[in-house]
């Protein structure tokens, strides 16, 4: 079984060049067992420069009945002084439509899609609250999967929710926001609270896997994918990598 992953930067697959920055995806293996991530996520895209580039014609070729896709577009989609990556999120507007393309495209060759709204960025204006930079997408996500009846994470609000009760200043942990003369990669330190550390990439994954087990009742076509998340005590008799986390 495999599970197709489209997105952007905050999904990525990150190697050394560019550590401790982290695609929550790069988790995700942690908590399936007998799943094969397909991460086709790429640093800068949108759904617009995905499609454009040929990314999504690859996604198509390579999977098949039985497999699944989580699709998280916004961060890049958002700016709009780049006609090459931004699409409007309004009723009718070609970020709505590029979303529409994916399931519909990915349903025509038997795969289950779930659309995700995207990772909050670190942006408190106060202690304990973040603002939701992503509002209008966000909206346009739940709004579409409601038209063509696909399961919808909603992202967006569990991770504002979460990093915001961790605080404004422990949250830095989370994001690539420090100090300088901590990683070799950036010894003067960085100022990003859009991308994630290791801490904040397995945070999204919890996130994500928790809702995901949610979807068995209203969802029961998603049950193989649901079956797949490692849990406690199911596999003492099967041989598991030694880094395999066990789930709950």
């Amino acid at each position: 079984m495999n599970l197709f992953c489209l997105g952007d930067s905050i999904m990525q697959y990150n190697d050394w060049t560019s550590y401790p920055q982290t695609g929550w995806i790069q988790m995700l293996d942690r908590f399936f067992q007998d799943v094969t991530i397909k991460n086709h996520a790429r640093n800068g895209r949108s759904t617009k420069s995905f499609i454009a580039e040929g990314r999504f014609d690859k996604v198509l070729k390579e999977c098949k009945a039985g497999d699944f896709a989580i699709i998280q577009f916004a961060h890049n989609d958002e700016k709009s002084a780049d006609l090459t990556r931004y699409t409007s999120p309004d009723e009718g507007g070609e970020f709505r439509s590029n979303l529409e393309y994916f399931v519909n495209e990915l349903r025509k060759k038997t795969v289950k899609p779930v659309l995700l709204t995207p990772v909050t960025r670190r942006l408190f204006s106060d202690e304990l609250t973040i603002k939701d930079s992503h509002e209008p997408y966000a909206k346009a996500i739940i709004e579409t999967a409601e038209k063509l009846k696909v399961p919808c994470i909603d992202l967006n609000l569990l991770t504002r929710r979460y990093f915001a009760k961790k605080g404004q200043g422990p949250s830095r942990s989370f994001f690539m926001n420090f100090a300088g003369g901590i990683y070799e990669n950036y010894p003067d330190g960085k100022n990003d609270d859009s991308h994630l550390r290791p801490d904040g990439a397995y945070a999204v994954c919890r996130l994500f896997i928790s809702e995901l087990c949610r979807l068995e009742e209203q969802w029961p076509e998603y049950i193989p994918l649901i079956m797949a998340v490692c849990r406690k005590g199911i596999y003492e008799d099967k041989e598991i990598d030694d880094e395999k986390l066990m789930w709950q």
